[in-house]
Order: C-alpha cells, then sequence, then structure tokens
C-alpha cells in the first residue's frame, strides 16, 4: 500500500473518524505495540469522558507521526473492533477523497 501523506488522508476524514473511533481502546493496542508512549497514551485517556476529543487527541498524534505509527494506528483499528473505519480511511486513502 502506498500512501503518499498519511496526514493528509486523515485530515480529510478528521470529522468522520474522530466522531466514530473508540479512540481508549485503539490507544491502549497502540500503546501495548510500542507505537505511543506512556505520555501520549495518558494524554488520550485524560480525554476520557469526552470521547470525541480522545479521539481528536490520538488522530493529532498519529498525524504528526512517521508513517509506521500510522500503520499501528489501522492495525490498531482491526485489533479494536473498528474494521468499518479502516476500509473507509484505506478506500479513502485509494480514492484521495472520502467516499
Amino acid at each position: 500500500m502506498l500512501l503518499t501523506d498519511h496526514a493528509d488522508v486523515l485530515r480529510a476524514l478528521y470529522d468522520k473518524v474522530s466522531s466514530t473511533i473508540d479512540a481508549q481502546s485503539v490507544a491502549r493496542n497502540m500503546f501495548q505495540s510500542n507505537a505511543l508512549t506512556l505520555k501520549e497514551l495518558q494524554s488520550i485517556q485524560s480525554e476520557h469522558s469526552e470521547p470525541v476529543k480522545a479521539a481528536e487527541q490520538l488522530l493529532n498524534i498519529v498525524m504528526s507521526q512517521s508513517g509506521s505509527v500510522y500503520s499501528w494506528f489501522l492495525d490498531a483499528l482491526k485489533k479494536t473492533g473498528h474494521q468499518h473505519v479502516y476500509e473507509f480511511i484505506v478506500s479513502s486513502s485509494y480514492t484521495g477523497r472520502p467516499s
């Protein structure tokens, strides 16, 4: 899979993804895979009462990191029951726009 800029892909899908995912479970999975630091995980967990803000925090971290962190993010989506979100992101990255 060739993605020119994962940040651009996530930026285009930001609102839809941030209102759809359970950032707590995705972030925990990424932390267990060493894709997030403890500080990053804690910053997401601190927003537990506001799920969209937690998801936005997670997306901001992923957008500012390397492509390998983005890959861990996609992998974590699949492992935490967010297959539909994973498919939406991947299909949108190929077409260049949200479907």
